[in-house]
């Protein structure tokens, strides 16, 4: 792979002539829209992960669909004091609580139940409101993600079924949010996020890690790896990527190295068959969620710590972020 070649520019929509749009682009599709018939549509997995990083906190927060549920999330980690993350889980039946917009460059995706409130504008980027409880505390405030170079990617499943996913790392971040009394300036931060829909397999599985953070020279990086979903012909995940200053270049396959405690012990990734990435995880705690609904299931495990060691000769050693370990029946 030439992961120095630019990415092209990402259609309009979907589907052109009868035909998938299937690529891997810098810019996202403006139209989302996969026609999916109403029994079809509780096949149909969406979710909206972001994060905001800065030197004293790391915030955290998805909404996620399934069709036959939905759910809520957020946690925030004081890194100055050492503290463990304070969360904040809900699930809504049916999904009622959760409306998601047609695409991430258009319309708002809210969550509102009782005493949450969460609220992401695609605004040449995303605005995002909330007001959720997060431990004892409230999390309340606003923050807007500035757009910069993105990695969309199209990617067909099996016959008749397509995931797209619009990933953004390293991008600037302004606001301020509160978590009780404690402000969370976010003035000079950096975002990632994570914009799915996919027509998802009846088991899913995939490693994943994310980052967002400053080299040693002040420059702004973001990572995204995966494995073991959205894999092309030779094992390679497609949507493997680094951002340095806003733009974005492709990177290799990797294998993640999980080991048998992946709440406390320390992850490995590497590149398959280049040598462009070599760095370790060093959890700090973990977010988990595991449940089981009969036919339907989630076991997932999404430590949060630091990375060390180097992509691209660029030297990430104590960027903070996250990884995760992930199997669904759905």
């Amino acid at each position: 792979m030439n992961a120095a070649r630019p990415l092209p520019e990402a259609p309009t929509s979907f589907v052109a002539g009868n035909q998938w749009q299937l690529g891997v682009y810098r810019t996202p599709f403006e139209v989302a829209d996969m026609n999916t018939s109403v029994w079809k549509r509780y096949r149909l997995k969406e979710w909206h992960y972001l994060s905001f990083t800065t030197q004293e906190w790391f915030v955290a927060m998805g909404m996620v669909q399934l069709g036959y549920v939905a759910n809520l999330f957020a946690y925030a980690v004081d890194r100055v004091e050492l503290r463990p993350a304070v969360e904040h889980g809900v699930l809504s039946p049916l999904g009622a609580a959760l409306s998601f917009a047609p695409s991430s460059v258009r319309g708002t995706t809210s969550w509102h139940s009782r005493g949450a409130s969460v609220s992401v504008e695609a605004n040449n980027g995303w605005s995002v409101e909330l007001d959720l409880p997060l431990g004892s505390e409230r999390l309340r405030g606003r923050a807007h993600i500035e757009s910069r170079d993105s990695l969309a990617m199209l990617h067909r499943l099996g016959p008749g079924r397509v995931a797209y996913t619009h990933k953004a790392a390293g991008w600037p971040v302004s606001g301020q949010l509160e978590l009780g009394a404690r402000p969370i300036h976010l003035d000079g931060g950096l975002a990632t996020s994570d914009w799915t829909r996919s027509q998802a397999s009846r088991i899913t599985e995939w490693k994943w890690a994310s980052l967002s953070a400053f080299l040693a020279d002040g420059t702004p990086v973001g990572l995204n790896l995966s494995a073991q979903v959205y894999e092309d012909e030779r094992g390679h995940s497609v949507e493997n990527a680094l951002w340095i200053d806003g733009k974005v270049q492709r990177l290799s396959g990797v294998v993640f190295e999980v080991p048998e405690r992946p709440k406390t012990q320390s992850w490995k990734i590497r590149s398959i068959d280049a040598d462009e990435i070599e760095i370790e995880f060093e959890p700090f705690g973990a977010r988990e969620e595991h449940t089981n609904f009969g036919l339907v299931r989630t076991d997932f495990v999404q430590p949060y710590g630091r990375f060390i060691g180097r992509v691209l000769g660029h030297d990430i050693t104590g960027a903070f972020g996250v990884v995760e370990t992930h199997l669904s029946v759905w």
